[in-house]
């Protein structure tokens, strides 16, 4: 398990316990006490949560915006290029579909700044609001269930109205990216709505950014057969090998 999808978990079991003990949180997570405290003082500086005698619980004042953008800062370099390099397969009054990462976020900033007339759907409010701050777009939001961590809708509701759109090219991003079998999620119900969208669109322009190369997570998501696009940050001649012209950095 990597750093950060280690603190992603800590944050999720935070969410739903609101407290947690660090050495039952060491069991859990199955790492070194070392290990631990050194994921929590990185959470504790970032704001994320608060530490009291043997244990830490989720921060009371605004954890879900807090989180999502203090991801959206993790290799935020990274995600800015390759954002700018997306931004150059959308045209005018293109149909679009961004998925709820940190990386199409910033794409959306940049769409609202530097394009005109589209169509753009969307199941993260934080990606919708940045959109709207250019009124020629028209923006759709896949209503549902809030998840509050994230700003991201999920559930049936979001997934059977994707069932019903369709997107010339969809942006996606991953949380692990393996040479050997394609793209992975941390979580099943976002794996559900890319896998959605994927089938009812034309192009799938996969966002990732080298921090997760080689790596694998619970949910396979995409064979890399499927992908049309991969963007990333960095050249690698792996990538290279598997993609050829498929691949852009």
């Amino acid at each position: 398990m990597t750093k950060v999808m280690r603190q992603d978990r800590i944050l999720e079991i935070l969410e739903r316990e609101k407290s947690a003990n660090i050495e039952d949180l060491a069991r859990e997570l199955d790492v070194s006490m070392v290990t631990l405290r050194r994921d929590i003082s990185e959470l504790y500086k970032k704001g994320l949560i608060e530490k009291f005698y043997g244990g830490i619980r989720k921060k009371r004042n605004n954890l879900s915006e807090a989180r999502f953008f203090e991801r959206m800062k993790l290799n935020q370099d990274k995600k800015e290029k390759i954002a700018e390099l997306a931004l150059k397969f959308i045209t005018r009054d293109s149909t679009l579909f961004l998925d709820a990462s940190s990386t199409c976020y910033i794409l959306a900033q940049k769409i609202a700044q530097k394009k005109e007339f589209l169509n753009i759907v969307t199941n993260n409010l934080y990606t919708a609001l940045a959109l709207c701050e250019n009124p020629t777009h028209n923006v759709v939001v896949a209503g549902g269930t809030l998840d509050n961590k994230n700003g991201v809708t999920v559930g049936v509701i979001p997934e059977n109205m994707m069932k019903e759109i369709r997107v010339e090219k969809a942006f996606f991003s991953c949380s692990a990216f393996s040479f050997e079998e394609g793209t992975f999620e941390n979580l099943p119900q976002s794996a559900s709505i890319k896998k959605i969208v994927a089938e009812n669109c034309n192009e799938i322009y996969m966002l990732v950014d080298s921090s997760k190369f080689g790596k694998k997570s619970i949910m396979k998501t995409f064979e890399i057969e499927e992908i049309d696009k991969f963007i990333t940050d960095t050249y690698n001649e792996d990538l290279y090998k598997i993609f050829v012209n498929r691949l852009v950095c």
